[in-house]
């Protein structure tokens, strides 16, 4: 079994690298105009999801649309749910989440 501080070094070392990798948010909006999640991302990035490809119910108020995690999550309090935010850059950039 590896010691207690090498396993927390690693797992250290492991999270700067998804930190570099990863897509994180630094705010998140409902469009109502456009019916769009909008995301603004690290780097100057924005992405905008249609609403009605998140398979969240039409009728709830996104509005209220959270970043936390350190960016890495979007919550949506209405909903009591939340959304990975690299799992829906990538959905988005393969054309899964495309109107």
């Amino acid at each position: 079994m590896e010691p207690l501080d090498e396993a927390i070094a690693r797992a250290f070392e492991r999270g700067e690298a998804l930190r570099r990798r990863e897509p994180r948010a630094v705010a998140a909006r409902y469009d109502r105009a456009t019916r769009r999640l909008v995301l603004s991302l690290q780097g100057d990035v924005e992405i905008a999801i249609p609403a009605a490809l998140l398979g969240l119910p039409a009728e709830v108020d996104l509005s209220d649309v959270r970043v936390e995690g350190g960016g890495y999550d979007l919550y949506f309090p209405a909903l009591d749910e939340g959304a990975y935010v690299p799992d829906l850059c990538r959905a988005a950039i393969e054309h899964r989440l495309a109107a």
